[in-house]
């Protein structure tokens, strides 16, 4: 409860906007000459797929991020037309952050990134109104591998603990995790007083536990950190665990695959907009792996234009 004692269910992620340049190659690529590939130009970044398939699966959801002036008007009616609400800090030196997406015959994904203005994201960005109507805050793992973004995550996160909201962390990335350092990760997480909801995938908690098995590397999370962790495993589903204990396991449903990009953004994003719709956690899987079989099935990391809040 919040905000005079009314009842809240908004959705406020804050992190990376980025530019997409997706490269679909049926072959191999070939050093040293051309490769024939498909490419296509989207809006994407983690945090900003996040807060789209979210209004895509009926949320209340407003995003801040930061971009430059080149495509601030691109990507801020990308997001309005699925439904977000964007909160865009224009950056005047920095361009909109880039990625190139290289895109195998099987849909797995080689990217190469230019953080450009979302890598500045940082305090001075930050209204605490943003909270206003909001029953949960969702950070990008992006937003902690530069020294601003740092600051803003225990600006925001210290605001919305003291409004008791909750506050869910996708940790984003092995590269950026491997440079930053696990050790120093942990310690960032509990100097920023932890979180109550993690969606890692199988590498990224495979590093964080130094656990091969699925299993114990999602008991070994939730129990290290007291959260509810849902360890996303791509084609098999989702593991659910709590307190150190598995919860239970959510298969993902069998389709088409084109590209995987945004599929684990698809799946935070439907699970958050279930759970802030009051499902318990088995439910609110289900309904992130039905968004994540959905991303998968159309190239770049966004719902199609039209499809918010069906």
């Amino acid at each position: 409860m919040a905000g005079g004692g009314l009842a809240v269910s908004g959705l406020l992620v804050v992190g990376d906007l980025v530019t997409d340049v997706v490269a679909l190659h049926g072959k191999p690529l070939a050093p040293d000459t051309d490769t024939s590939a498909r490419i296509a130009v989207r809006p994407g970044g983690s945090a900003a797929n996040t807060a789209a398939w979210a209004a895509r699966a009926g949320a209340d959801v407003r995003l801040l991020a930061r971009v430059g002036a080149d495509s601030a008007s691109w990507h801020r009616e990308a997001l309005a037309d699925v439904g977000v609400r964007p909160i865009l800090r224009i950056d005047p030196v920095r361009p909109t952050a880039v990625v190139i997406a290289l895109v195998d015959a099987a849909g797995e994904r080689t990217m190469v990134t230019d953080r450009g203005a979302s890598g500045a994201l940082g305090p001075s960005d930050w209204d605490d109104a943003l909270l206003d109507g909001v029953a949960r805050l969702h950070l990008s793992g992006y937003l902690l591998f530069t020294e601003a973004g740092r600051a803003l995550a225990a600006l925001a996160v210290g605001r919305a603990r003291a409004r008791g909201l909750g506050v869910s962390l996708d940790p984003a990335s092995t590269g950026f995790l491997h440079e930053f350092g696990v050790p120093r990760f942990r310690r960032l997480l509990e100097q920023l007083g932890g979180v109550d909801l993690l969606f890692p995938n199988l590498d990224e908690a495979r590093m964080l536990t130094d656990r091969r098995n699925p299993e114990q590397a999602a008991c070994a999370l939730s129990a290290d950190w007291g959260c509810l962790v849902a360890l996303k495993l791509g084609a098999d589903g989702v593991l659910l665990a709590e307190d150190g204990s598995l919860l239970g396991v959510v298969p993902a449903p069998r389709g088409p695959v084109q590209d995987t990009t945004g599929a684990g953004d698809a799946f935070a994003g439907g699970y958050l907009a279930a759970a802030l719709a009051g499902s318990t956690a088995l439910a609110a899987a289900v309904a992130g792996c039905r968004g994540g079989a959905e991303a998968v099935s159309v190239v770049g990391g966004r719902p199609a234009v039209g499809s918010a809040g069906t």
